[in-house]
């Protein structure tokens, strides 16, 4: 089971633990939206946060089918990305970044 980042034809993208990827879909757990979150006076940087999706539904433990053509793009989220997901919904363990 691996982290992705996963975007929508709709151009939504969202983090999740892929649990199986086959020739028709994929099967995601733990899904959340990212959202960015433009520049302002108080956080001049702007940056994302995780937004709930579909965190009501019966499935959102146990697997969440997605048909691969609604999929755009499946990618590997950057190490920050994946560590701010495992704070919430994995072990805790982060990764270590690669110093340039």
């Amino acid at each position: 089971m691996t982290i992705k980042l996963i975007t929508f034809k709709t151009n939504h993208t969202i983090l999740a633990k892929v649990v199986d990827e086959g020739d028709i879909g994929i099967l995601i757990k733990e899904p959340v939206q990212v959202v960015s979150i433009p520049p302002s006076a108080s956080n001049p940087e702007g940056g994302i946060a995780f937004s709930p999706f579909l965190e009501y539904s019966e499935e959102f433990k146990t697997g969440i089918k997605v048909n691969n053509s609604d999929i755009l793009t499946i990618n590997h989220p950057i190490v920050d990305l994946e560590n701010q997901y495992n704070r919430i919904f994995g072990s805790g363990i982060q990764i270590a970044s690669t110093l340039s």
